[in-house]
């Protein structure tokens, strides 16, 4: 089986298990929110994300507000989120360089978004796909560690080649639902550690079953 028809049957198991239309965590259409979410997510468990980012957003809506915090303020409002020292500091020097030098609007250039302090691939790609639509797979641990045990990807592939891997494999217009279906095999079934391989959706054309 080549990788087209793999990844065309990885398709067919993924739309059997999820559903055609699985959009897993989508974020916010707010390119700000999003931005910030991303800078949140770091390290740490999607609730706690999402315990920080809604207790920054209650009081603050844009770059400006958040330069209005003291920095005392900023990592109290965070510190669900763990890291949050470092996490203020990328905050505020993104807030700083949105206002300073793109009109206070999020770039929607993955060049451009990966110069913002703490902005990685990931999260410029997580930025464009949700915030502004541009189709973009956004790998993270958890899609690359699939693509490569799926032989979909050099099993020595950094991030930026699987990406190149999964987009080439799949139309545009498929990008998240793969994005999102990879990252939810990833915690559910491929994990890193104890893989549920036997009960995994995708074992039939895994290249690589951990039992």
């Amino acid at each position: 089986m080549n990788p087209e028809e793999r990844m065309q049957r990885v398709t067919q198991l993924l739309e059997a298990e999820y559903g055609p239309e699985e959009q897993g965590e989508t974020g916010s259409d707010d390119p700000f929110r999003t931005l910030i979410g991303c800078v949140l997510s770091h390290r740490t468990r999607d609730a706690n994300t999402a315990r920080a980012a809604e207790a920054l957003f209650n009081v603050v809506t844009t770059p400006e507000e958040v330069l209005s915090l003291g920095p005392d303020e900023l990592k109290t409002l965070i510190r669900c989120s763990g890291f949050y020292n470092q996490k203020a500091r990328n905050i505020t020097a993104i807030c700083q360089d949105l206002v300073d030098n793109h009109g206070s609007t999020v770039p929607h250039n993955r060049e451009t978004l990966m110069s913002l302090r703490g902005v990685g691939p990931k999260t410029a790609d997580i930025v464009l796909n949700h915030a502004y639509n541009v189709p973009a797979i956004a790998v993270d641990v958890h899609v690359a560690r699939v693509a490569r045990r799926l032989g979909l990807a050099d099993p020595k592939a950094g991030p930026e080649d699987v990406k190149a891997a999964l987009e080439q494999l799949v139309p545009p217009e498929r990008y998240r639902f793969i994005d999102n279906g990879f990252v939810r095999q990833g915690k559910e079934y491929c994990r890193k550690t104890n893989p549920r391989c036997g009960e995994c959706p995708l074992r039939g054309v895994c290249g690589n079953p951990q039992d």
